[in-house]
């Protein structure tokens, strides 16, 4: 009986010791959406980034909701073309994100109309595309300025966002690492 006990215990306390290890995971899942991809990248304390849309934005609604996500802390639309902000207004009306960024290069679309209009009316901070570090929970994302002046072959796609980002983890001793996850 005793035997049984002692497994047991040990099997619970593998299982507390998992749960504790899963709070530092930072999930990132990519979605192929068509004509691109998009990125959402949720943190151990659940801040939620979403990196381009698509031509279908049910797609990322369906699976934002599939996650459990409730908000968006920042979306990033790398550049302007359709193909990577599609339906961006209907996610920005559901999730009102706390900030967006793209290149800050107009476009003539309907659907940057539509975005633009959508950031407006929600009161979404819009920030520049350039040189600046922005903190949100344990990442950092590290935001490259736009090229100067602004490279204007295929002007859209050339000047897109570049990010890096950085991730902060706990180690046993209390003392943090950094990793280097993902560079855009």
């Amino acid at each position: 009986m005793k035997k049984y006990f002692l497994i047991l215990l040990l099997f619970f306390l593998l299982c507390f010791t998992l749960t504790l290890s899963a709070q530092e995971i930072l999930s990132i899942y990519f979605l192929d959406v068509g004509q691109g991809d998009s990125a959402i990248i949720v943190s151990p304390s659940e801040e939620v980034i979403l990196i381009d849309s698509g031509p279908d934005e049910k797609i990322i609604l369906n699976y934002l909701q599939n996650l459990g996500i409730s908000h968006i802390d920042l979306l990033i639309a790398t550049h302007d073309h359709d193909d990577h902000i599609t339906g961006m207004d209907k996610i920005v009306d559901k999730y009102k994100s706390r900030a967006f960024i793209d290149p800050g290069i107009p476009h003539t679309s309907n659907a940057y109309e539509r975005l633009l209009n959508s950031l407006q009316k929600n009161k979404i901070t819009h920030l520049k595309n350039s040189a600046q570090k922005i903190e949100i929970g344990p990442m950092l994302f590290t935001i490259l300025p736009s090229p100067y002046p602004a490279i204007e072959e295929s002007k859209l796609n050339n000047n897109s966002v570049a990010m890096r980002l950085d991730f902060q983890i706990k180690q046993g001793d209390g003392s943090l690492f950094d990793n280097t996850l993902l560079v855009l």
